[in-house]
């Protein structure tokens, strides 16, 4: 074989197979396609049980983030956001026809991005649980700026414990995440696995970045998928909590929001028939 094709097949191998790398995705099911993004330190399997039903009528393409679950980090240059916003805005548009965006978390904060961004092949966007301001769900007086020190502090605390701390610190506060009992150490294992300087990057960005004016330009529909009863110990209700994403989400469009009944952040675990119910009427 020719020298220069070797050379061309070996470039181009090593290219396809890096970019492979760096999101990992799963597809399975025919029809319209809907991609869905897992939130901080999640796998892609976070969606199985909800790929199993949406799979018999649409396309799903389930994404891993690099960095997260068992998926190898990169580098982040341009930081984790716009990384990430990269990423899969390349594999928006390699699709080729329009897509529904589904995202948890963390990845309820790409998709708003995203449908900003890619107005034309984003038809709808689905946000389980996820504000577009982090830090103003907790500090209705939380601005980028000031979120800094706060994000800073935590950021460096989350880099520098011991693999027996942190673990210790993800089985203490993941309860306040799930009900689910079989899904808790699921989703522990998921953080432990996770590249720990990537999990802590995109939490102080998620701090530190306030979405909520950029909102104005997002004219898709959106639906907003809220859970609430993790606090209700600390004094939150439902209605509380409603209004504070409400007030989020003011400056978009097109926008319906609905409460889970009685699920914690993993609405998707917690209150499956529910969720199912909401994303299939949306979807329709």
């Amino acid at each position: 074989m020719n020298k220069l094709i070797l050379l061309y097949l070996f470039i181009f191998g090593s290219l396809t197979q890096a970019h492979a790398q760096e999101l990992k995705v799963t597809v399975s099911g025919q029809g319209p396609k809907i991609i869905l993004i897992p939130g901080l330190a999640s796998s892609g399997e976070v969606w199985d049980e909800t790929v199993a039903q949406l799979s018999k009528n649409y396309e799903c393409h389930v994404l891993t983030l690099p960095g997260f679950g068992t998926n190898p980090a990169v580098e982040m240059p341009s930081g984790f956001l716009t990384t990430m916003e990269k990423l899969i805005t390349d594999y928006i548009l390699a699709q080729k026809e329009k897509v529904t965006l589904i995202g948890h978390s963390l990845g309820g904060f790409l998709s708003l991005r995203l449908s900003r961004s890619l107005p034309d092949p984003i038809q709808k966007s689905i946000i389980v649980d996820s504000f577009p301001f982090y830090s103003a769900a907790f500090n209705p007086a939380a601005t980028e700026e000031n979120m800094v020190g706060m994000a800073s502090q935590m950021k460096q605390l989350m880099l520098s414990q011991s693999p027996e701390q942190y673990r210790a610190q993800q089985q203490a506060s993941m309860p306040m995440m799930t009900i689910n009992p079989e899904k808790l150490p699921i989703a522990v294992e998921w953080s432990m696995q996770s590249d720990r300087g990537t999990t802590a990057e995109a939490f102080y960005e998620l701090m530190t970045t306030d979405f909520r004016d950029e909102l104005a330009e997002v004219k898709i529909p959106i639906l907003v998928l809220g859970a609430w009863a993790s606090g209700k110990n600390y004094g939150l209700t439902e209605e509380s909590v409603k209004k504070s994403f409400a007030d989020q989400y003011s400056m978009a469009e097109n926008v319906q929001i609905e409460m889970a009944p009685t699920a914690h952040h993993f609405i998707m675990w917690d209150n499956p028939e529910w969720f199912m119910e909401k994303l299939s009427t949306f979807l329709r």
